[in-house]
Formats: structure tokens, C-alpha cells, sequence
């Protein structure tokens, strides 16, 4: 049985390929059409899942989508009517796009069906939760899933059985967690639903001054665990917040005049950063200390666009109640790609599950003949080296910046060694160059460490497997001081673990680079630019490594080097 998934389709979308229980493919639409967060049917996507399992359209027998589009508009537009008096205007218009938008989804699933496939709109959360379930390690677990909105629920908690999903409570739009930290985000001057990992990122350079404030915008309420959002210091729900800010006027004089863009980041832009980050964690703390209350479960699956917050996993794993926490690595709406295909193929077969995610590559490969033509046909000299992973380690060690560029692409929004940069994190001047002569992005924003897997709790406290990079980690106090370019102001990092039987050859570089730097532990930060997808093809790769100041380029089994200007 083959089933394609498809995820997003307002942004992120993406499409993943299940057969017989197993996933074989998975691909952002932005990593092929290069346009970041790239919305609308991913016709490219589609075509290259069915191309690397040597399938055409007609060999597919279901396909499945991201959300029910028939009760996203039957609860939006209930919504907006009843909020009509208030803002006749926006509510009019709102109503006008919900039934433009959503046609236009269902035609275009169709137009994706082939010629004798079944088309199943798959309802948003319980394919979120299924998108980490149905791949995780455990046969039960607790499911929460947190996002912004799916069809009209924005929180979902649930219990998962074997291949049985079930739903146990929910919380519905407004009262959204993912609404709150994308109106901060805007608040702050970023943007909104592409850039709340900067905020992630500022907090620690902050205090939670406003922490007491926040608790009172996102309060408990009813049942344990559950919240809600104080509609008064929020305007997203009655006015266009892209146009006029989510917030009210009694937000804008409580805390002041949002940042703009590329303006001044003041101590209170901060202690906003810090406060909304620490009400986040809190009010997950809770729910999830409710779930495994009233679940008795020792796990957990997370998953949804607030499942990428990674100090908000790591504190959850250090202080919550679950003993292990697993979320794959594209937790957004791209990743409902692969639940929704999950969830229907056992829903219709009865079989066991047969599939475990543990390596996030599953995206396009490229062979050597073509990483040779790219490399040529930018006029570039290259050497194959015969062990080319001393090499690399040889020119990080004497602080040159590698692109370093492997096997096929990650799904998701990480860079986990396949289409990496990469830098010595033992220098404590690295973080600002490839900030300055390659990423140009933000200061305050920290560098991930990628380390083997088998060293990694030597280096960072509670580390144990971690091979997508979402969980943040406190680096042990004494190897602070070694590591300054992976280490952020508060003393964590976002850690990669790497694994010899997985990432053989990125396990390779990292010994290496011990040999000659003392620690199995690499800078690894996403290979692209600000602004632009992580690169896909080794044309993408050559272009980023001249139109930057990486210092080399590992392309498969070549090295190129930049001559000394």
C-alpha cells in the first residue's frame, strides 16, 4: 500500500511517502523551489517522493491532507459571524478568504490524487500527534500536540496505544499558545510564523520582568493544565494583526511601543523575550504534569510548531514528569505529511507498526557524478582525499569554516550534518565570523553543537540520545569555558547527537576533530543564508560556499578550498 502525505499548504508545505508502514520519503517544498516557507500544493515534493521510490502517480492508492477544510470553515466562519458588529469589515473579509483559501485547497489535493488514488482529509491535531507517535520508539505514550490553529483547536492531548490515537482534551482558537508567542514575536519586531525561534533565542539575554503580567494574558483555567488567553490585551481575533499588531492598546500602554523592524533592541524588548519564553514553559509544565496525571504514562510525544521551542523541550525534559519525550524532527505542519500517511495506512490495514524514525535524512541524494559536475562547472578545483573527514577536521581545527554536504537532505527545519556549516566551537571568536562573513543573521542567536552520541553527557548534563537538535541541554560547568562558541549566555546548548551506525562518516570528522581540538564536538548551524531554505542540491551548495566566507567545501567525497586572497 503506498500513501502520500501531504502537510501544510498555507506555508511549510511538504509531502512524505508511506509504503506498506514504512517511510520512505519526506520533502519541505521550499528545499526545491527555493522560496522559504513555500506554501501551495508541493507539486515538486510529490514528484520527488514518488521518483526516489521508482513510483509514478498511478501506483499511489491513497493520499492524505493536512486538515478537514469542511469544519475549518463551518468553525471560522461561525466565529467570524458572531464577531461581525465588532469588526464588520475585517470579519467580511476574513469569511471571503476562509471560502476562497479552502476551495482552492481541495481542489489542489485533487489535483495531486493521481489517476486512481483516494483523497482523505485527515483532521490537523490527532495527525500532528500521529506524526510522532506512529514513528516514535514507544508502544504508548501521552500525545500533546500545541500549535497555533488546526481547523479551530489550537492545544490537543491525547493517549496513543499501539496504533490506536486517542483524543482526551483540547482547547480551541482564540486561546491558542502558538497565537501568543507569533504576536510576541511580531511585537518584537521579527516575523511572525517564521521567526519565533529568535525569540527563543533573546530570552536568555533578558529577565522574566513581565513574567507576573504574562501569567495574567495566559492564566489557568478549569480542568488542571488547561489555559486560556485574556481576550483583553489581544486584538489578532477581531483585527488583521499583520497589517494593525495582535496586540490591544491596553498591551501597546502597559508595555509599550512594539519594535520595529531592525530598530534598537532595548533591556525591556528582552525582559518581554524572557517573560513570554518562561510563561510558555510554564503553562506546558502544567499541562504535561495534568497528561501524565491522568495518563500514568512514561512518555510523551510532542508535536505541533511550538514542539520546535527546544528550551521549552529541554526544560520539560529536565523538570517535567515524563521519563522520555520523543518529537520528530519536522513537528510543524510539514511534518503532518508523514502523520497523516501513518495514521491512515494503520487505520486501513490493521497492521503493526514496523517503523521507527531515527535519521531525519530523508530527502533528496544526489550521486557523485553530479556533486562533480556542480563543482566544475563553477570552474572550482577540487581533491578527493583518501581520508577526507582528517582533512576537514584539519581545516576546522585551524579555524576555517566547512560547508559540509552529505547523503540526502534532512526533513524538518535543522541541519544535522547532511547539508551543514560547520566551525570549531572551541574558539571563542568562531560564533561572531560565521555570523559576520556567512549567516549575517542576529548576534544574540546561539550556534548548535553537534557531538557523538556516545561522549555527549560528558559535555552536557542529562544528554542522552538526541539526533534532531530539539532538545536544549545546560553544558556541564566546567567545559563551559571550552566550548565558548556553542555555549549561550544562559549555559546551554541545542545539541545533535550523532551516531557511528547512522552518520558514519559525520561521526568520522567528529574523532577527528578530537585529535586535534580535544573535544568529539563540532559547530554545525544550517547551510544557508538569511532569508534563504537550507540548501538542497550541490548547485545550491557551490553557490552559498562562493557567495560567503566559508573557507571549504565538502561535497560527497571532494574538498574544495578557497584559495588565501
Amino acid at each position: 500500500m503506498n500513501i502520500l502525505g501531504i502537510g501544510g499548504y498555507s506555508h511549510d508545505s511538504a509531502a512524505a511517502l508511506v509504503c506498506d508502514g514504512r517511510l520512505v520519503a519526506a520533502v519541505a517544498e521550499e528545499r526545491l523551489t527555493r522560496v522559504k516557507h513555500q506554501g501551495g500544493p508541493p507539486r515538486n515534493a510529490v514528484a520527488y517522493c514518488l521518483e526516489s521510490a521508482g513510483l509514478c502517480p498511478g501506483d499511489v492508492d491513497h493520499v492524505t491532507a493536512y486538515m478537514k477544510p469542511g469544519e475549518r470553515v463551518a468553525r471560522r466562519l461561525a466565529y467570524r459571524l458572531k464577531s461581525f458588529p465588532r469588526a464588520p469589515f475585517y470579519s467580511a473579509a476574513y469569511a471571503g478568504y476562509e471560502i476562497l483559501h479552502n476551495t482552492r485547497f481541495a481542489m489542489d489535493m485533487r489535483g495531486l490524487r493521481g489517476p486512481r488514488a483516494k483523497l482523505h482529509f485527515m483532521a490537523h491535531h490527532p495527525a500532528h500527534a500521529a506524526s510522532a507517535f506512529l514513528v516514535s520508539p514507544f508502544d504508548e505514550a501521552a500525545l500533546l500536540s500545541i500549535d497555533y490553529i488546526g481547523e479551530w483547536t489550537s492545544t490537543w492531548q491525547g493517549l496513543g496505544r499501539g496504533t490506536h490515537i486517542s483524543p482526551l482534551h483540547t482547547i480551541n482558537y482564540p486561546h491558542s499558545l502558538g497565537v501568543f508567542y507569533s504576536a510576541i514575536t511580531d511585537y518584537l519586531g521579527f516575523q511572525r510564523a517564521s521567526d519565533e525561534y529568535k525569540v527563543m533565542g533573546l530570552a536568555p539575554y533578558g529577565e522574566p520582568e513581565f513574567y507576573e503580567d504574562f501569567r495574567k494574558i495566559v492564566c489557568p483555567n478549569g480542568r488542571l493544565g488547561d489555559y486560556k488567553i485574556d481576550l483583553d490585551w489581544t486584538a489578532f481575533q477581531h483585527r488583521p494583526g499583520s497589517k494593525l499588531g495582535y496586540f490591544s492598546d491596553r498591551f501597546v500602554k502597559h508595555f509599550g511601543r512594539p519594535r520595529t523592524k531592525g530598530g534598537e533592541m532595548e533591556a525591556r524588548h528582552r525582559n518581554i523575550a524572557a517573560s513570554a519564553q518562561k510563561v510558555l514553559e510554564e503553562t506546558v509544565l502544567r499541562m504535561a504534569r495534568a497528561l501524565h496525571e491522568e495518563t500514568g504514562q512514561r512518555n510523551l510525544c510532542l508535536a505541533g510548531g511550538v514542539a520546535l521551542n527546544c528550551s521549552m523541550n529541554g526544560r520539560l525534559l529536565r523538570e517535567g514528569p515524563f521519563d522520555r519525550i520523543f518529537i520528530q524532527p519536522a513537528a510543524g505542519d510539514d511534518g503532518i505529511a508523514i502523520g497523516g500517511a501513518m495514521q491512515l495506512y494503520h487505520e486501513l490495514s490493521g497492521a503493526p507498526r514496523a517503523f521507527e524514525l531515527r535519521d531525519a535524512r530523508l530527502g533528496p541524494e544526489f550521486s557523485k557524478a553530479q556533486m562533480r559536475s556542480a563543482i566544475e562547472a563553477a570552474g572550482l578545483d577540487y581533491t578527493t582525499p583518501a581520508n577526507l573527514e582528517g582533512e576537514a577536521a584539519e581545516l576546522l581545527a585551524a579555524g576555517n569554516i566547512v560547508g559540509w554536504f552529505q547523503d540526502r537532505a534532512e526533513f524538518g527545519p535543522r541541519a544535522l550534518g547532511a547539508r551543514s556549516i560547520l566551525a570549531d566551537p572551541t574558539r571563542a571568536d568562531m560564533k561572531d565570523r560565521v555570523n559576520s562573513v556567512v549567516k549575517h543573521r542576529e548576534g544574540f542567536r546561539p550556534f548548535a553543537p553537534s557531538c557523538t552520541e556516545e561522549r555527549a553527557a560528558e559535555f552536557f548534563e542529562g544528554c542522552g540520545e538526541s539526533p534532531f537538535m530539539l532538545f536544549v541541554h545546560k553544558v556541564v560547568p566546567d567545559k563551559r569555558a571550552l566550548l565558548p562558541a556553542i555555549t549561550h549566555v544562559d549555559g546551554t546548548a541545542r545539541v545533535q547527537t550523532v551516531s557511528a551506525s547512522l552518520q558514519p562518516r559525520y561521526h568520522r570528522l567528529l574523532c577527528e576533530f578530537e585529535r586535534r581540538r580535544g573535544v568529539p564536538i563540532v559547530l554545525n548551524t544550517s547551510f544557508n543564508v538569511m532569508g534563504e531554505p537550507i540548501v538542497n542540491s550541490p548547485e545550491d551548495a557551490v553557490r552559498c560556499f562562493l557567495g560567503t566566507g566559508i573557507d571549504a567545501l565538502v561535497l560527497g567525497d571532494h574538498l574544495v578550498v578557497k584559495p588565501a586572497p
